[in-house]
Parts: C-alpha cells; structure tokens; sequence
C-alpha cells in the first residue's frame, strides 16, 4: 500500500462486551494497541448512566496505557435512541443522549463521535423522517461545534432505518446541514449491503470521508476479516487509492466472537497487518 499505514490499524470493544472494562483495557495493552474506537455501551460505558466522574475514571486508565480514542461511538440500534421518531418525548431524549455523548468525547480527547440518522416508520412518508432528523442534527452538530467534536455520519442498512441507508443520502445530509463539524464514514458491510461501489462513495463523500468502520460479512454480518465474502483486499486498495489517512477501527459487532475477544482481535490485526505491508 502507498498510502495506508498500519499506524492507522485502531481496535474496538464491540465483542469485548461479555468481559469488564479493565479487562479490555490490559488485552489492548497485551495486543500493544494504542488506538482504539470506543463503543459506549454497557457494560463499559453507559452514556445515559455515565457522568463525569465517571468518564474522568476511563481517560486515567486509558492514558496510563498511552490509548487514545479515535472515535465515541454510543449505542443507537439496540437501544431506543433515535433521532427522526416520530414521538417527540424519544426524540428529545436521543437529542439529549447525543449531547452527553458530545461532552464525553470532548473529555476523552477523541476527535469524533459516530451518529445514524435515526428512523421513521416505514408505512409513514420517508420525506417526514428526513425532516425530523435534520432538525435533529442540526442542534446536535450544533453542540459538537461548540465543544470542537466533529459527528461523523455512518449510512445503516434499509434493514434499520428509512432515513440514511447509501451513500447519497449521506451526501444530501451532509450538504443540508453544511457543517465543518459534520463529516461522514462508510463501513464496508454497509457498502456490501447497498451494492455500491466504494470507488463511486469514496468520488462522491470526498473529503467529508474521515472515517470506517472494518468487517466482513455476507454482506452483512461484522465477522472477523475473511471469515466472509466481502472483496476487502479491493476495499483497502480503493482506500490507499484515495489516499485516506483516517483510523481503520474493526467493527466486529457479533456475538459468535463475544467469548474469545482477545483472540479475535488478533486475527483481525493480523489480516490487515499483512493486507497493508503487502
């Protein structure tokens, strides 16, 4: 690869969430990683439960490990967070959730904070979802603004939402809310999923393409790289082509490796290791 570095490889504890938050910590320290994507969920980090205190706890750990965090990624398809419902009492609260989880990113030093655009139902216009979600994210991104946090869009599947589910309307969000602390990510199951072409998403998004997130699947599935039929060795190529610089966290959100983390994570560090130093 020209362009990709491994400096850029970032791990997760998505499939850590069966053990604490300090056994993830040391086996990052086993692993000799320094770069991680956080997904704020219980049991690790519960942002509706969390508070400073608490956060302030998990910036020592990490520091003392020299882990900084590339992204706070909280939970919002599992639980009910979403940003375009139609109940305003929900909506409020998903707003809400979004500015706590702004404020942790800003304490933990993490430059961005990933974001889906929430849903509608589907036997309502999809035209009035989008609406909500803009106004939505507009008062989110607002707050990121003020505490120099960036909301990185990440497209769902139309399995999960009628809101943002491609490339495109990830495009479209981005220009309606015309922020320079809005940007965007793909994630390569997502790709697979829209039968796009990451070549065409990387044209279209540009710039606004700061981050991913990194799995196979069948398309969908978040397994361990080369566990399923995703091209990933094109995907990789596509991106050193393109000249990203961002960090490649792993998503292996599945619970098949929920009980063996460690030694998933490394086969996954293993697999684009080798993919980067050729």
């Amino acid at each position: 690869m020209k362009t990709l570095k491994t400096t850029q490889i970032a791990s997760s504890n998505y499939h850590y969430i069966k053990y604490s938050l300090p056994y993830f910590l040391d086996s990052m320290a086993r692993l000799d990683q320094h770069l991680i994507e956080f997904y704020a969920a219980s049991p690790h980090l519960s942002i509706e439960d969390a508070t400073y205190a608490t956060v302030n706890d998990l910036k020592r750990e990490l520091d003392a490990r020299e882990i900084r965090v590339c992204c706070l990624t909280q939970e919002q398809c599992v639980y009910p967070i979403n940003i375009a419902c139609e109940d305003d009492a929900i909506r409020e609260r998903s707003v809400q959730t979004f500015f706590k989880t702004i404020e942790f990113a800003a304490q933990l030093q993490a430059p961005y904070a990933q974001i889906v655009c929430g849903r509608g139902y589907f036997d309502n216009p999809e035209e009035d979802a989008w609406k909500r979600s803009v106004q939505s994210m507009a008062r989110i991104v607002d707050k990121a603004e003020r505490y120099g946090v960036t909301m990185v869009i990440e497209a769902a599947s139309y399995n999960t939402t009628n809101v943002v589910y491609d490339s495109p309307r990830i495009r479209r969000m981005l220009d309606e809310i015309s922020s320079p602390n809005l940007k965007c990510m793909l994630d390569t199951c997502a790709v697979a999923m829209a039968k796009e072409d990451i070549r065409e998403d990387l044209a279209l998004l540009g710039a606004d393409m700061v981050h991913l997130h990194f799995a196979d699947g069948t398309p969908l599935g978040h397994l361990i790289p080369g566990e399923g039929n995703l091209p990933l060795l094109d995907y990789l190529n596509a991106l050193d082509e393109f000249g990203y610089t961002g960090a490649i966290p792993f998503e292996i959100y599945n619970r098949l490796y929920d009980f063996d983390p460690e030694e998933t994570m490394k086969k996954c560090l293993a697999y684009l290791t080798r993919a980067i130093n050729g």
